[in-house]
């Protein structure tokens, strides 16, 4: 009962244009599905509001908004920030909700890296780690939720990429809600693909993290 009841209340708030412009101060006109945010997101809210002096950011899989490039280049208005979906929807939404609250980033669609040709000193992922054995129906953006091998094939995909387009002494914030993947995994496949930890965040009565990595190569 109360787990279904601290549900209802989390779906409750992360669909409110009014909480969302509290805790974000941003501004929501459209939107195309009901979560604008979830519990990875704030983790990694609460990191990005800790890291100063970065010159290039990339949101990498940035969602309807862009939530987290327009938060950090509020806080950070001289970076470079750089927001990239693989939805087209989402591109073209977060534009003009970037528009609305003129934080003057650059919105772009791409798959994972693959529209990308420059380097950052800060890129953040919030991937899809639902296994996709537990996809019960069809969404309209599965992407945002599923991947399979247990959660961490997008994972896996993206730190492998990320080395590509990292400065040197750059570093990567890495969100997974481990309610679905165990730290455990996810300690074993940042190993695997070559970074070390730097710094683990979390926030009371959530299940999310997130991995601050730096690559081994550096």
């Amino acid at each position: 009962m109360i787990g279904k009841l601290y549900y209802i209340i989390l779906k409750f708030i992360r669909s409110s244009k009014i909480i969302t412009s509290y805790i974000w101060g941003i501004k929501i006109d459209k939107f195309l599905h009901n979560t604008f945010w979830d519990l990875t997101t704030l983790v990694l809210k609460k990191e990005l509001n800790d890291i100063k002096q970065k010159k290039k950011y990339l949101d990498m899989g940035c969602g309807q908004f862009a939530i987290l490039g327009q938060f950090f280049k509020k806080i950070n208005i001289s970076s470079d920030v750089t927001s990239v979906d693989i939805y087209e929807k989402f591109v073209e939404n977060s534009i003009n909700n970037s528009e609305l609250n003129k934080t003057n980033i650059k919105i772009k669609k791409s798959n994972l890296f693959s529209n990308i040709d420059e380097k950052f000193d800060l890129i953040s992922f919030n991937p899809p780690y639902v296994p996709s054995s537990q996809k019960k129906y069809e969404l309209e953006f599965p992407n945002i939720r599923y991947s399979e091998h247990e959660g961490l094939k997008t994972t896996h995909d993206f730190l492998i990429e990320s080395k590509n387009y990292l400065m040197n002494d750059g570093e990567i914030l890495l969100g997974i809600n481990t309610f679905y993947v165990s730290q455990t995994h996810c300690n074993k496949l940042i190993s695997e693909t070559g970074y070390r930890v730097e710094k683990i965040t979390k926030m009371k009565f959530n299940t999310s993290i997130v991995f601050r990595l730096k690559s081994l190569r550096y």
